[in-house]
């Protein structure tokens, strides 16, 4: 690899962490810090506590902003890294999109089927 292919990945790099760090802020402040005021992002995501977002009591989130999500290896990521009895929970949007989330389906219809209640 050359020097400008190098300077070019790193910045590649660089501008894809800061996009996805701009999305972690957007899905925070719009969806979760209106039921967790004090929601946050995880600024030291490269230590043991890997998940994106804290003080979100029980939920592991994964938040991605990318225009090709690989969604299976996003959810293997939030499995894999959810702690305790934290549920794993994908968030992602791509350009111009809304934000959807992915949720294993049982603890899903749990939660559809307690709103009945």
């Amino acid at each position: 690899m050359n020097d400008h292919s190098q300077r070019h990945n790193t910045a590649v790099t660089a501008a894809s962490r800061r996009k996805g760090a701009r999305g972690e802020l957007e899905f925070i402040q719009r969806h979760l810090q209106p039921y967790w005021p004090e929601a946050g992002r995880n600024l030291d995501q490269f230590g043991a506590d890997k998940r994106d977002c804290v003080r979100v009591g029980g939920v592991h989130w994964q938040i991605k902003r990318t225009e090709r999500l690989d969604l299976w290896g996003a959810l293997a990521q939030a499995e894999r890294e959810a702690t305790g009895a934290d549920l794993p929970i994908v968030a992602f949007r791509r350009n111009r999109s809304r934000w959807f989330c992915a949720i294993e389906a049982e603890p899903l219809v749990g939660l559809l089927a307690w709103r009945d209640l």
